[in-house]
């Protein structure tokens, strides 16, 4: 019954940003045809204000700082912010669990 407890308090955003950072940092921009997270694009909506946000994380990822800043000037930004929210959630996952830990003996 205390593993219900631990998996009710789990914080979602903690799994979902490190992955969209893993999953960035292996996409190829160079491809032809490269696979797009975009949602607007797979709605055929030809304008995105984030287009080019995928590749700007993935070369700052693989630290090509122009070509980062080049795909799209907030690219370095979102990474710091998606980088900050993960230790954020970390932070607070790791009190909530030493709270219950403490509620439980």
């Amino acid at each position: 019954m205390q593993i219900k407890r631990y998996i009710q308090h789990l914080h979602i955003e903690l799994f979902i940003w490190p992955t969209a950072l893993v999953l960035l940092y292996f996409m190829n921009p160079q491809a032809s045809g490269a696979q797009s997270f975009c949602l607007l694009k797979h709605l055929g909506i030809p304008w995105c204000p984030g287009c080019g946000m995928g590749h700007s994380i993935n070369y700052l990822l693989h630290g090509q700082w122009i070509a980062s800043f080049k795909s799209h000037p907030l690219g370095p930004f979102a990474v710091g912010m998606l980088t900050y929210r993960t230790f954020q959630l970390g932070k607070l996952q790791v009190q909530t669990i030493s709270e219950l830990k403490n509620n439980i003996t």
